[in-house]
């Protein structure tokens, strides 16, 4: 059994949020925070609160949400990166990291628990709703369709959210559709970097839209995504480098094989199970979840059992031992995963009285508006238990 614990995660975690980098193991202060990191460590604490009803765990949410609400500007958008004491280094942060928070805020909406967080959540995320209308980059598109799908898991009737799913989505669809090629089924002409996040996304996307389109597109990319994956063989997973990417019709990066991208893609595997109900993207979450413990181009496991944490990746000369956030994050998030999808366990599951019911998310189509002319087929839809 890999193993679980936030201890790494808790100890780059002070009263402000999470730390960005660190020197080996240690949190590095010459660098700050960002709020890439805390909105993805906001969904690793309410993963673990409403699977485990730890409110150890729920006290770090509100000290992410806390840095997500201080970095939000006055017209909705975010700053992304504050030094360590504390002044921001920025204007506004990137389409990327703001996506990320709205994938961060949504979450939180839907399974947030307490009620205050969830009602702080909501508010942030509706004062966004002017430059979600005007996302050009398809990674911050995706990231925002992921957070608005579960935002209207807890709330069905907001036309405008669905509106932007919908307009996302097909942005996304058209890109692939203008792009691809027999040799090449991809919405860009090179893979870089969170490449999962684009199909994962669509596979979202469809359960708020009903398009069929949008499955089609996710499935297809998805497919040529993994056989990218494996090209080492069949039973590992090699990841697009970050030394170089994969261009279109050149070759494909090695190295730098990052955590995050191996977190992207199990989200995007166990989501495509989920919906199409093909038993091989189950056993594709599990590969990519291997990645971290060793089953990859060196053999050597990314986790570190001593601290907790997860190092920042494979280089030609090895494990970059550096455990930063993004990847200790990854791996926590990759495993909370499994747990959710029924794949893993947690080695701890507390039982206190007088917590909230727990909600434990699963994908699930949501129904359309009565004011919608189409009638969704439920029988095209799989949701797996």
């Amino acid at each position: 059994m890999p193993g679980f614990r936030l201890d790494r995660l808790k100890r780059m975690t002070d009263d402000t949020g999470v730390v960005q980098h660190a020197l080996y193991a240690l949190p590095d202060t010459n660098y700050g925070y960002s709020i890439d990191d805390q909105a993805r460590a906001l969904i690793v604490a309410l993963k673990h609160f409403n699977l485990t009803g730890n409110w150890a765990s729920l006290d770090l949410a509100t000290t992410y949400l806390r840095f997500l609400n201080y970095a939000q500007l006055t017209d909705g958008r975010f700053h992304n990166f504050m030094s360590f004491d504390r002044r921001w280094e920025d204007q506004v942060g990137s389409e990327d990291s703001n996506g990320r928070v709205v994938w961060a805020l949504g979450y939180t909406t839907y399974t947030g628990v307490e009620e205050d967080l969830q009602m702080t959540a909501k508010t942030m995320l509706l004062r966004s709703y002017w430059w979600l209308d005007r996302l050009e980059y398809l990674r911050a598109r995706a990231f925002s369709i992921l957070g608005l799908y579960y935002y209207l898991r807890a709330e069905p009737n907001d036309a405008e959210a669905r509106r932007l799913v919908a307009q996302h989505s097909e942005a996304l669809s058209s890109a692939f559709e203008r792009n691809a090629s027999p040799d090449w089924e991809w919405f860009e002409d090179c893979l870089t970097y969170s490449n999962a996040r684009l199909p994962h996304a669509l596979l979202l996307g469809y359960l708020v839209t009903w398009d069929r389109r949008h499955l089609e597109v996710a499935r297809r990319a998805l497919d040529f995504l993994l056989q990218v994956a494996h090209m080492d063989g069949p039973d590992r997973i090699s990841l697009v480098g970050q030394n170089g990417w994969y261009p279109r019709g050149g070759s494909c990066a090695r190295f730098d094989q990052q955590p995050v991208d191996a977190n992207a893609l199990v989200d995007a595997c166990l989501a495509a199970y989920q919906v199409i109900g093909d038993r091989r993207y189950l056993s594709e979450a599990h590969q990519a979840f291997a990645w971290f413990l060793g089953r990859n181009v060196l053999g050597k496991p990314l986790y570190c059992e001593s601290t907790g944490g997860c190092f920042d990746g494979l280089t030609p000369d090895g494990v970059n031992r550096n455990q930063g956030a993004e990847s200790t994050i990854s791996y926590l998030l990759s495993y909370l995963s499994m747990v959710e999808a029924g794949q893993l366990a947690l080695n701890e599951v507390t039982r206190e009285k007088q917590r909230p019911q727990l909600v434990v998310p699963r994908l699930a189509p949501l129904p359309p508006r009565p004011a919608e002319s189409s009638t969704p087929d439920s029988s095209s839809v799989i949701i797996t238990s």
